[in-house]
């Protein structure tokens, strides 16, 4: 369940994730910095923990793991696989307001998905499906980028968050589906504020709105040492899922 969780990060995501790069900051969607980090080394091991306002059960019939397999220069690839049952994507299509729509529609939208992150996706056995994919970020000491907007390789990193970044900054382009992506510093720590599991740290808040079926909006929440520490979804149903991640190093 735990890697899930961290998952969803991604896959809910959007993103759907987690970390820190080298050179001169031209642009908004470039970032350099020291790659050279402790979050980023091979083999590293997320935790993280799912929550919402009451406790989702089926959460728990979740079995998966998030582990970094390849670091080279500050591009990350993280290995994520799941294993679900028919409970858990019940759950998810009530979640996520899409239970009543028309079978065609929900195939296509859990495409749309899946064609996303790149995945493997294996429906044969409804007790025990299984999803895998690898997530590709930038993660340097300077920020966070993600590559699953510019199709999964590594030539088109899009920003997620700068750590020099002020309220009212924002990342902005459009994905390889054409659709126009905004991401806006909405709020920045000044004292220790924020939870990651036991410990009180200093996060940006990151906002992320795009005409998605879905998601109304994501917020991501980071650190300057610990990289992505949060992911906030807000559904259009109304619902909202929190994600906290606890990074290797953390």
């Amino acid at each position: 369940m735990k890697a899930f969780r961290r998952l969803l990060i991604a896959a809910v995501l959007s993103g759907i994730f987690f970390f820190y790069a080298c050179e001169t900051t031209v642009g908004p969607n470039e970032i350099g910095g020291d790659t050279d980090l402790e979050l980023t080394k091979v083999g590293g091991e997320f935790i993280a923990n799912l929550s919402m306002d009451t406790w989702i059960p089926a959460f728990d019939r979740m079995k998966d793991t998030a582990i970094i397999t390849k670091s080279e220069n500050g591009n990350v690839t993280i290995s994520v696989k799941v294993g679900f049952d028919s409970v858990f994507t019940s759950t998810v299509d009530s979640l996520l307001g899409t239970k009543d729509l028309p079978h065609s529609l929900r195939v296509a939208i859990i495409d749309k998905y899946v064609k996303m992150f790149g995945a493997k996706l294996d429906t044969t056995d409804k007790q025990k499906m299984h999803l895998a994919f690898d997530l590709k970020m930038k993660v340097t000491s300077e920020g966070i980028q993600e590559y699953m907007s510019g199709g999964g390789n590594f030539t088109n990193p899009y920003t997620i968050v700068k750590y020099s970044a002020n309220v009212g900054d924002k990342y902005e382009f459009t994905n390889t589906e054409g659709v126009k992506v905004t991401r806006t510093v909405v709020s920045k720590s000044t004292t220790d504020d924020y939870y990651m599991g036991f410990w009180m740290i200093k996060v940006i808040q990151v906002e992320q709105t795009q005409e998605d079926p879905v998601i109304e909006k994501i917020t991501y929440v980071t650190n300057h040492k610990f990289g992505l520490v949060g992911v906030i979804m807000k559904t259009k149903t109304g619902k909202t899922v929190k994600l906290s991640l606890i990074p290797p190093n953390g």
